[in-house]
């Protein structure tokens, strides 16, 4: 599902929503943004007088919004986007993901925003349901609970039992989320742009473009067919591993606002100690999560990308192994919203990095990282590459404890913004996913020797890609591939020459730039007009003033009016130079 990217609406609904917006990022003294984007006159009067008597300014002093000096400004971006809603709440999950634009401090901050929201009213959920699927809810389901399991921003879940009895989870999308998500998506595309126009520095860390993977996780997120697409997708990669549960969808009680799968119940996975009381074998849980994960991210390339343990559930051992009902240990998973995707390229980037780092090979991992990287003009490559090799000393030369592969690959990945050097958002959340991985995994199991467990995975999976079938069959797919191109190559360049000969190649040029050059002059224009008034504002009333100042116009001076009008034209005139972008 695509988001188009148009300027604010001129609508009264847009209007109050980006002045709601402005009005209190600047009540928790974000008042230097809103300054910078050139939205102070959105404030509304009540916010700024209550910010004037709390600001203790003296009379004549430009009203500011001045923070409580003993709360960060990470909590107060929290507190903001909590204000704001469930769409600045996603907002801000995803940035706690997203490492390489904001600074640490925020990122642990973020990650605090709970994902949940107040309980729908009695019958509203089963109203949804019966629209939906187009049947009254007691001929869908054996039983219904009307009391959810979970609410969230987005949606809240019910258990229900099927008619032939299997137990279920009941996802309900909120009425009108979908409007509410855009019409705020919209808002914050337009102030993307405006923080690119007017704040030069932030454009290297692509505000539209996070604005634009924002709106493309989102929106599918709250398609709930398309997380039971996910699903299945899950289903498929993950199969093969008896030790996982992924929920089945049923289908025939899917649409965009319902989604019906196996409810799935356990353990918590950071409940030890109810882990224990259940006998469970922590230390193979901890390695069937690495194993999980690894799959995901090496083999599949599709991967959940909030692995935390509000998303996995415990299924104990159930029985004797020679028994016939014997299950083994299981990682249940669940919440399929926000997912990552890793292109072949990439994912054997991965792999190769992986490969480089267990071997510590330092040249090779670099110059694996910087394949997968895109370098922006001016990008200090040089000084990169030292912090990448800083990364990988500690786990070259250093003696007792090394660091782990996913703490050292999270590491170079945020550190690349500051060079410069930008990664694929996807590859960003893989990075952020594996260490959460890690960090349940030690958690489950302090001892675990991470990169020992996972080196015989490693193997296998570099085992299976250079299988002889398989290179074979990769090696047909490109010949394929490359004829094909081959054979498109004459018609192309005909084209291109025909094109060329009718005069239709040519200078592709950004409208944005045009756009900003086009206010520049226009700027420019304004200024040598109102400098050419104001000289001949002062140069005429002077030379009135020389030959009769008892010239007088509504009993004033008329000399002196000109003065007073001139020295107003000079003030404005000003402002409008500091205003220069």
């Amino acid at each position: 599902m695509g988001f188009r990217f148009p300027r604010i609406k001129s609508t009264v609904g847009d209007l109050r929503r980006l002045r709601a917006i402005v009005t209190i990022l600047f009540e928790e003294g974000f008042s230097f943004l809103v300054d910078e984007l050139r939205l102070r006159y959105l404030v509304s009067c009540h916010s700024r007088f209550l910010h004037f008597l709390k600001s203790g300014t003296c009379l004549g002093c430009r009203l500011v919004g001045r923070p409580a000096p003993d709360v960060l400004p990470e909590v107060r971006l929290r507190r903001t986007l909590e204000r704001l809603g469930p769409t600045f709440i996603k907002l801000g999950q995803l940035l706690s993901v997203r490492p390489d634009i904001i600074p640490a401090e925020y990122v642990r901050e973020l990650a605090k925003l709970q994902d949940s929201g107040p309980v729908l009213a009695p019958g509203v959920a089963e109203k949804i349901v019966e629209r939906e699927l187009g049947m009254p809810i007691e001929n869908l389901f054996g039983s219904f609970d009307v009391h959810p399991l979970a609410s969230a921003s987005m949606s809240q879940v019910h258990r229900a039992t099927l008619r032939d009895g299997r137990a279920v989870a009941v996802k309900v999308r909120r009425p009108n989320i979908e409007k509410v998500v855009r019409d705020d998506i919209h808002i914050l595309v337009y102030l993307a742009q405006l923080m690119e126009r007017h704040m030069p520095d932030s454009r290297r860390f692509r505000p539209v473009q996070v604005v634009r993977d924002f709106a493309d996780w989102t929106l599918k997120e709250i398609d709930l067919e398309i997380e039971g697409v996910h699903m299945d997708m899950f289903r498929d990669g993950l199969g093969r591993m008896p030790e996982v549960v992924i929920p089945q969808v049923h289908w025939e009680y899917v649409s965009s606002s319902v989604l019906v799968s196996d409810l799935v119940e356990g353990l918590k996975v950071d409940d030890l100690s109810e882990l224990d009381a259940a006998g469970v074998d922590r230390r193979e849980l901890a390695i069937i999560g690495l194993h999980v994960g690894l799959h995901q991210f090496l083999v599949d390339g599709f991967f959940h990308a909030e692995p935390h343990s509000g998303n996995l559930t415990v299924l104990p051992a159930h029985g004797r192994s020679d028994d016939e009902d014997y299950r083994p240990l299981r990682l249940g998973i669940y919440d399929f919203g926000l997912v990552g995707r890793l292109p072949d390229r990439f994912r054997f980037g991965l792999i190769s990095c992986f490969v480089s780092f267990v071997e510590r090979d330092q040249e090779s991992y670099v110059r694996h990282v910087l394949d997968m990287a895109e370098t922006e003009d001016g990008a200090d490559l040089r000084s990169f590459e030292s912090e990448v090799r800083a990364a990988l000393a500690g786990v070259t030369h250093r003696s007792g404890r090394r660091k782990s592969m996913a703490s050292t690959f999270y590491r170079v990945v945020v550190a690349g913004a500051k060079f410069d050097v930008v990664f694929p958002a996807d590859l960003v959340l893989l990075a952020k996913a594996f260490m959460t991985v890690e960090n349940v995994s030690l958690n489950l199991w302090p001892e675990i020797d991470l990169e020992k467990e996972m080196k015989p995975f490693l193997s296998e999976v570099v085992r299976e890609e250079l299988d002889p079938h398989r290179l074979v069959s990769d090696l047909k797919t490109s010949a394929f591939d490359s004829l094909y191109r081959l054979r498109q190559l004459p018609s192309e360049t005909r084209t291109l020459f025909e094109r060329l000969g009718r005069g239709e190649i040519g200078v592709k040029m950004n409208l944005q730039e045009i756009r900003e050059l086009k206010e520049e002059f226009d700027r420019q224009n304004d200024v040598r007009l109102l400098a050419l008034l104001a000289v001949a504002l002062l140069v005429a009333s002077a030379v009135i003033l020389r030959i009769d100042d008892e010239i007088r116009t509504l009993g004033l001076p008329f000399g002196q009016i000109g003065l007073a009008v001139g020295a107003f034209v000079v003030i404005w005139l000003v402002r409008l130079i500091r205003r220069r972008p």
